[in-house]
């Protein structure tokens, strides 16, 4: 085993005396500056729409990928191995599941999800609703686009709804 010696440190001059003491200036501290926040103009979810769905799919076993875009907010949702993807549409609506056609044609080859997000002011439902499905059951409303009554199809719609909506609609995904 090596030994080893310390060596003494060296005074090099310096004087020190404890009893000393060392006036210091006393300044008061600075006010902290906030960090400035996004740009709102910047933020196409603003109402956190995309954030509530992508929460909601994560939760369930999922990956969800946001993509905003200036016509809304859209999600792409896949399994865990990144193998299989489901495009998502989200909307936001007051009285029945209302979204335009142009919006929901697209998703049809892909086999696309609607996510609708119901607020009555004092409660939230979501409903995870196959694109395909959406458009055999909605009405037409001509130059107002499609809606889905709540009330005609609340049976129909329980299936749908919330966390089992999710496992049921992206069964393929969750395995």
């Amino acid at each position: 085993m090596l030994k080893t010696k310390t060596k003494p440190t060296k005074n090099r001059g310096y004087k020190v005396d404890d009893d000393e003491q060392i006036p210091l200036d006393v300044l008061p501290p600075e006010p902290v500056k906030a960090a400035p926040g996004p740009d709102p103009s910047l933020i196409l979810d603003m109402q956190g729409y995309g954030s509530e769905v992508a929460s909601a799919l994560i939760v369930n076993g999922l990956r969800a990928y946001l993509s905003v875009v200036n016509k809304g907010v859209n999600l792409v949702a896949c399994n865990r191995s990144h193998s299989a993807f489901v495009p998502v549409k989200i909307s936001a609506c007051k009285a029945g599941l209302d979204i335009k056609r142009d919006e929901a044609k697209p998703l049809i080859a892909a086999h696309g999800v609607l996510a609708f997000l119901l607020d009555d002011g004092e409660e939230r439902w979501s409903y995870y609703l196959p694109v395909s499905e959406f458009l055999e059951m909605a009405n037409d409303r001509g130059e107002s686009g499609l809606r889905l009554d709540i009330a005609a199809h609340a049976k129909w719609l329980e299936k749908y709804e919330g966390h089992a909506g999710i496992k049921r609609v992206f069964a393929k995904l969750l395995g």
